[in-house]
Order: structure tokens, then C-alpha cells, then sequence
């Protein structure tokens, strides 16, 4: 995996993996699309050839988010793939993959081959355009089938945001309504955080405040994901050109 921002040991910490998966927000199922065509949804847990673990969404439409942790340490992340997919025939293919790794270099295209069973089983490769490739297995976690809710998500996240200019303490805070608010190092947020239908999840708009604000007067779009047994969420959001972005990572009382 490539490096993305420079971290302090010390983020380790906070940005905990650890009960990332098997986590709800409700105990109804979710309306997912599975049953139409088998694809290769949901949330998948697992570990990678270099003994990473990780925790990755695949949702419908074929987008997926995937959380990687540091090389054998699975309480912390070290990186974010985001991209593109395909489903068919039990085999999954994506092109526009990229890499956002927070160990220290840039962020890099990649390619995801993998082949799933539906709500089994999901494994394949990470390929780099410099040849290098890294190889995964994951099982599925049934509480993708969860019903994401506003009810359940609402309340201050105390934690820390990432991009490529560093490390921020943040806070954020969810209304009942999917109001998003909050803030740090003199830099306001806002935005609107609404369920998903396709699976525990949270689709996220985030706009920021004027300048010191790394993303001055610009809006990301992303996903969020809250594990309701942590009371810890995710927030994943990329920058439009997909050079950037950020990864919050928080808990409420």
C-alpha cells in the first residue's frame, strides 16, 4: 500500500479498526438490492497478503470504500482505497481505484480483480500501476443488512480529521434531522448526513467555511459509517478530482 500524509504515532490510537465491523445501527434489515442479482455488496472483513486487516463497503451501484490498517497492527488505519466497480458472474473489476494512504507518500491509481461468492466471501488484488500488487481475502459481516438511522446516528463525535495537509482534531455533530455542524482549528463545517437504502450506511455532504479551511468554500461528498456497539463513526469523503480528501474519525458519549 502507498503512503498518503505524514502521521504522528500517536493518531494510531484514535483511528481504531477494532469493532469496525459487526457493528448496527438497527436491528431491522436494510432494503438491499442483492436479491436482484448476486454482486459483490456488503460489508466485507478481512486481511490482505502483507497482513493488513481490512473493513470495506461495496455497495449497489458499485462504489466501494475500503479501510486498511498500518502492517500488523489492526487497532489503527493507515489508508482509505475508494473507486468503481463492476459485479458479474461472481467476478468484481474496478479501474478508477484509488489509493489515499496515510503513511506518507502520494495518493495512487490502482485496480481491484476479485472474485466473491454473495454474502460469503470476497477476495482478489490490488494492482498499482508500478506493477506491485497486493492480495486480500474477506468474509462478509451481516450487519450490512442493518437499517442505517438518523435516531441512532445523531449526537457529538469527538475525534480527528486526516487529509493531506495533516491531522486535526475535530468535532461533529449529527441532528436528528442528518444536520451535520461542527469544526476545528478555526475551520467550520457543515453539511447533511442521510441513510442509505442499499446498506448500513450513510451518505455524507460536507461543506466547509471560508479560509483557514483546507477545503475553503468547497463541498465533499462521501459516506459515513457507525458502528453503534463503538459509538464510533467513519466519515470518508474525497475531493471531486479525487487527489484529496478527508477521513474523520470519531465517538460519541
Amino acid at each position: 500500500m502507498k503512503k498518503f500524509a505524514s502521521l504522528s504515532t500517536s493518531i494510531a490510537a484514535v483511528l481504531y479498526l477494532s469493532g469496525c465491523g459487526g457493528g448496527g445501527s438497527d436491528s431491522t434489515p436494510a432494503e438491499t438490492n442483492t436479491a436482484a442479482a448476486p454482486t459483490a455488496q456488503g460489508l466485507w472483513i478481512g486481511t490482505t497478503s502483507t497482513n493488513r486487516n481490512v473493513t470495506g463497503l461495496v455497495f449497489a451501484d458499485g462504489s466501494y470504500y475500503v479501510l486498511y490498517s498500518p502492517v500488523g497492527n489492526a487497532t489503527a488505519i493507515a489508508g482509505v482505497i475508494q473507486g468503481g466497480g463492476s459485479s458479474s458472474a461472481g467476478k468484481f473489476s474496478s479501474t478508477d481505484a484509488r489509493d489515499f494512504n496515510l503513511e506518507g507518500l502520494g495518493v495512487l491509481p490502482a485496480a481491484v480483480s476479485a472474485s466473491f461468492a454473495s454474502k460469503q466471501s470476497f477476495n482478489g488484488s490490488v494492482s498499482y500501476a508500478g506493477g506491485s500488487s497486493t492480495a486480500f481475502t474477506s468474509a462478509y459481516d451481516a450487519s450490512y443488512e442493518l437499517t442505517p438511522s438518523l435516531a441512532t446516528l445523531a449526537g457529538t463525535f469527538t475525534g480527528q480529521v486526516t487529509l493531506s495537509a495533516g491531522v486535526q482534531a475535530a468535532t461533529v455533530t449529527v441532528s436528528a434531522t442528518g444536520a451535520i455542524s461542527g469544526g476545528g482549528g478555526g475551520c467550520s463545517l457543515s453539511g447533511t448526513a442521510s441513510p442509505r437504502n442499499d446498506g448500513n450506511a450513510y451518505n455524507l455532504s460536507i461543506s466547509f467555511g471560508a479560509s483557514p479551511c483546507f477545503f475553503a468554500n468547497q463541498t465533499l461528498s462521501g459516506i459515513g459509517y457507525f458502528n453503534s456497539s463503538t459509538k464510533r463513526l467513519y466519515a470518508v469523503a474525497p475531493n471531486a478530482a479525487r487527489t484529496d480528501g478527508i477521513l474523520f474519525v470519531g465517538t460519541k458519549p
